[in-house]
């Protein structure tokens, strides 16, 4: 996989960015509406800089899903894993979560499929590679 620059991100994006920082990845990580909505919630998202993971989105936590405006530093992430999961609720159905393990604890964030949590995983796993080796 070849990493490109992405030039041009959301404003919400741009603004969280620190001198020298470039983003690498981003996307929308929108779900459909709770139970019986089939409206999409808020625009929620992830990016990956050479520095930091930025994210706006719900997070699981202590089994209830938070929202949640974040940064980890690369640097303080010990792994990063693809879980699934089968959820309640209105209808039993399948919950993809990217696990970020930091020094500051571990976050949870949804995920629409496995694949782009992998996507996401392989693009941290190249960023590491080649800015902090």
């Amino acid at each position: 996989m070849t990493l490109k620059k992405i030039e041009a991100v959301p404003p919400e994006l741009s603004s969280q960015l620190i001198s020298g920082e470039e983003v690498f990845y981003f996307s929308y990580i929108t779900f459909v509406g709770g139970c019986g909505s089939s409206k999409p919630r808020q625009e929620y998202w992830i990016a990956i800089t050479n520095d930091r993971v930025l994210y706006k989105t719900k997070v699981k936590e202590n089994n209830r899903m938070i929202g949640k405006d974040g940064i980890i530093p690369l640097d303080e992430i010990s792994f990063m894993e693809v879980t699934e999961e089968s959820t309640g609720g209105c209808s039993s159905k399948k919950f993809i979560g990217l696990t970020i393990s930091s020094s500051g604890g571990v976050v949870i964030i949804p995920i629409p499929t496995k694949e782009k949590a992998i996507e996401i995983r392989k693009v941290y796993s190249e960023i590491r590679k080649k800015f902090h080796s």
